[in-house]
């Protein structure tokens, strides 16, 4: 089995190091990992658990350059909170991109920012970029999505709905009496 995972930072770190360093006992498990952060990269990459043998990190903009893997190679890639950072007219291509990487059969995971999460209603008017799409404070951009939305781009790019949920949470922080209302996109499309 050969793994794609296109994540930032701190999931990338998580991911990759517990996915192909701690789970050893399964010796065909190979994980690809990108990032378009070098500094992401060089943490896993020096990480103590980091094996070259089971995975190969490397930095790659998702949005300008190709994932340098064969095409129908992989069994799955992963994106989770990539595709709300990259700007809405770069999302098809980093898809198709994607696609093509996936061997028939193969699984495209997505986890993104749902429309109306807090992180959107809290933007103040100035960070406004375009319809659902806003800067933060420290430069990186963020999309918010529907599930039709994430549908539509997806099976345009002919992968095959298995599943596409939102996923609303109210999380509570009790010491701060803070209700924090969260929307998540959670989606599985299969490569025909």
């Amino acid at each position: 089995v050969s793994v794609c995972l296109c994540v930032f930072m701190y999931l990338c770190l998580l991911v990759c190091v517990s996915t192909c360093c701690c789970l050893p006992r399964d010796p065909n498990l190979f994980v690809y990992c990108c990032d378009f952060s070098p500094t992401a990269i060089n943490i896993i990459k020096t990480h103590a658990q980091y094996e070259p043998k089971r995975c190969h990190a490397y930095v790659c903009d998702a949005a300008t350059q190709s994932y340098h893997l064969p095409p129908n190679s992989m069994d799955i890639v992963i994106f989770i909170f990539v595709l709300s950072a990259i700007h809405p007219d770069k999302m098809p291509d980093v898809i198709r991109k994607a696609a093509e990487c996936l061997k028939p059969g193969g699984l495209l995971l997505l986890r993104d920012y749902g429309r109306y999460d807090l992180a959107q209603l809290r933007f103040k008017p100035g960070r406004y970029l375009s319809e659902n799409f806003y800067v933060r404070g420290d430069g990186t951009r963020v999309y918010f999505f529907t599930p039709d939305e994430l549908d539509a781009l997806l099976t345009s790019n002919g992968l095959e709905k298995v599943q596409n949920i939102e996923d609303r949470r109210l999380i509570v922080n009790r010491g701060r009496k803070l209700k924090m209302h969260r929307v998540w996109i959670q989606c599985k499309y299969r490569k025909p």
